[in-house]
Formats: structure tokens, sequence, C-alpha cells
């Protein structure tokens, strides 16, 4: 759309031409006479939207009314933290874009916004799920014909200029952190077992039921994820294409019986800390931090137990599929992306692989030489 002012006589006007494609070809729309700016873009933005087949009041509604009308769209479809995490994305937005029409948007203002969340100290992680929930949301708005095509395509976001890694335990550091879990029979115990050895995230640590646990076939579903999300406790069903199934066998069935005879009460939870009380996620994590600097242990997030798992696995040679389904990831690619990234303790083991062929008990093969004189 482009508007220009011109002059008849002494008086100025102004006009307004706007361009939209029909049967494959460029065309355009063109009128003038009109006393205010503001007439001409209103009559430009009213025709584009008719020309273009947009859905009535799309040329009104701002970024903001969007975003809280698709939000709401999505709260009964979406698990709590999920909704959580993208509320908190559309407030950076807003602060941003909320108050541009959605009919304006562009790409330089989606690009500008990151940077800026970029500049700020956001990390590449925390401005890619900001962005990720807008393309979402403007998907559905090309969907709906509030707009003609997501502004979204084609923007860049900073990589972090120091890219995160997690701290996992080594096999040694892991055994001394249960073993004085256990030895203090602290709360932590059981969920740091969970995850540290069988991949468990820290809500499906918390969700686990003794119910779900089969020990006559010695295995585990994981059915539930305990969140809690502004104040409020929900223990949420695992989707049924991700519930997945662990084993429970050999040492790990003895250690889960034997936790379950010394609670000395029916426990509905594995993990609860009272009867059916679960503790606090946040707090199950500070509580491990704090445990770790008492006991003069290295620092592990609780959620980089589940990635010492997935180490220790590759480590001892099991394959990306395989380690896919213990941990429950929807696609290889997750599993590919997070796990199969340099790691010194993998390329050491793997080179010495083929040094033991060569320097076979230090023994080194020597060929046969004749005498040169």
């Amino acid at each position: 759309m482009k508007v220009e002012k011109y002059t008849v006589g002494k008086k100025d006007y102004w006009k307004c031409r706007i361009w939209y494609y029909k049967n494959g070809k460029k065309k355009s729309k063109y009128k003038q006479g009109f006393e205010r700016e503001r007439d001409a873009k209103t009559w430009g933005r009213e025709h584009e939207r008719k020309l273009k087949g947009l859905a009535e009041g799309a040329d009104k509604t701002t970024v903001r009314e969007f975003l809280k009308r698709w939000i709401k769209t999505k709260e009964d479809k979406l698990s709590p933290t999920t909704i959580s995490g993208y509320k908190v994305n559309i407030e950076h937005i807003n602060k941003y874009i909320g108050d541009t029409q959605m009919y304006g948007l562009k790409l330089i203002d989606i690009q500008e916004m990151l940077d800026e969340l970029s500049k700020k100290g956001l990390k590449y992680r925390t401005v890619s799920y900001v962005y990720r929930t807008l393309r979402a949301a403007l998907n559905y708005a090309v969907k709906t014909e509030m707009i003609e095509k997501n502004p979204c395509v084609g923007v860049e976001i900073k990589p972090d200029e120091e890219q995160f890694e997690a701290k996992v335990y080594t096999a040694e550091d892991l055994q001394k952190l249960l073993e004085l879990l256990k030895e203090q029979e602290h709360h932590l115990y059981m969920p740091v077992f969970l995850a540290s050895l069988r991949g468990l995230r820290r809500g499906e640590c918390l969700g686990l039921r003794i119910a779900d646990i089969d020990f006559k076939e010695e295995i585990a579903t994981i059915k539930n994820n305990y969140v809690v999300v502004e104040g409020q406790a929900y223990n949420r069903t695992v989707k049924s294409k991700r519930q997945r199934i662990i084993d429970i066998s050999g040492p790990i069935k003895q250690e889960i019986e034997e936790y379950i005879k010394k609670a000395k009460r029916p426990l509905t939870y594995l993990c609860e800390i009272g009867p059916s009380e679960l503790p606090h996620p946040s707090t199950v994590s500070k509580h491990l931090k704090a445990f770790q600097e008492a006991n003069g242990l290295p620092e592990c997030r609780f959620h980089d137990l589940r990635h010492t798992f997935a180490e220790l696995q590759i480590e001892n040679g099991t394959d990306i599929e395989t380690l896919k389904e213990l941990l429950g990831h929807s696609t290889i690619s997750i599993t590919s992306n997070i796990y199969l990234h340099q790691n010194i303790s993998r390329i050491k083991k793997a080179s010495a692989a083929v040094d033991n062929v060569i320097y076979c008990d230090k023994i080194v093969t020597k060929s046969k030489t004749g005498n040169t004189g």
C-alpha cells in the first residue's frame, strides 16, 4: 500500500494505491481525493483485506489482541507447563510488537525484537522459544485468514557466544552420590536413583506410582508427569503414545523393594514425602544442589542426571535408536541433536580401541628387516 499527498490549487489531498495478485498476475487498485491521510490508509487496508480474502477485522487487530485470543484456543489442548511457557514468551513479544497491527507486522519488526532480546542477555534457547511461539501463533493467523503469510519466515537468531554444556557425572561420582543419599536416608535418594539409572525426567520421577510398577514382570510404566505451575499442582497423564516402559529387574528391583519396605507405610507414589504428598519440583533441584555442596560433590543439576544416564549409556555401547526409547524422545533427531556431540571420554575410548589392536599388552610388533651391512 502506498499513500501520498498531492495538491489541487491551494488544498492538500491524499491518494492511495494498493497491490494484489489475481490468477497469478499482479494488479493494483487506486483512489484519490481523500481529505485526510488516515482516511486514505483506512480505504487501502480495507480493500487489501477484501482483495486478499482476509477475515473481518484483520486490518484492526493488534498482535497483543490476537495472541490473547490464540492462547485461549490452546489452554485445553496443551499441558499447564507449556501454556505457562507460552504466556511468558507472549509477555516478551507484547513488550516490543504488541501494539503493532497484525496486518502491518513485518519480518523486520520480528527480527528487531529477537535482536533486542539477545542484547538484553536472553540465551539462544530462550529467544528461539519466543520465536517458535510467535511462529506457531502466526501460522494460526494465516489459517484463520488474519494475515496473508507468516512474517516469521526468514528471521535469524544470534547464537550464544558460549554454548551451554550439561555437567554430567562420571560413574564414580554418581555411585558416591547414590551411596551418600542412601546412607543418610535422604528424601532425594529415590528421585535421583530413577533419574540417573533410568533416565526419568524430574516430573516423571515424582509422578511414578506404586500402581505403575509391575514387580512380577519387572517393569514400570511411565504414565504421569508431576509439575507445579503458578502454585497449582498437576499430575498430568502422559499421552498414550509417549508412555514408555522401563526395566526394573536385578538390583534396581531390589533397591525399590527395599525402599518401599523401609517406608513402613503404604505408598501411593514412590517418591512421596508424606501420605500421597509429593515434594515441590523446584525444591528437589534446590535440595540436590545443597546436598552436593555439603558433601563435597561436583555440581550436577537434577536434569543433568538424565544427561548422565544418556552419556553412560552411549559410552557403554547403547545405540542411538535404543537410547531414544530409553529417554522417551518423540523423534530420533532430538536424541541425536542432544547427545551426538563431541565428548572427550567417548573420543578417548574410541581411540583406545584402535590403539589396543596395535599396542596389545604394550608389545609393539616390528617388521623383520634384513641386515644392510
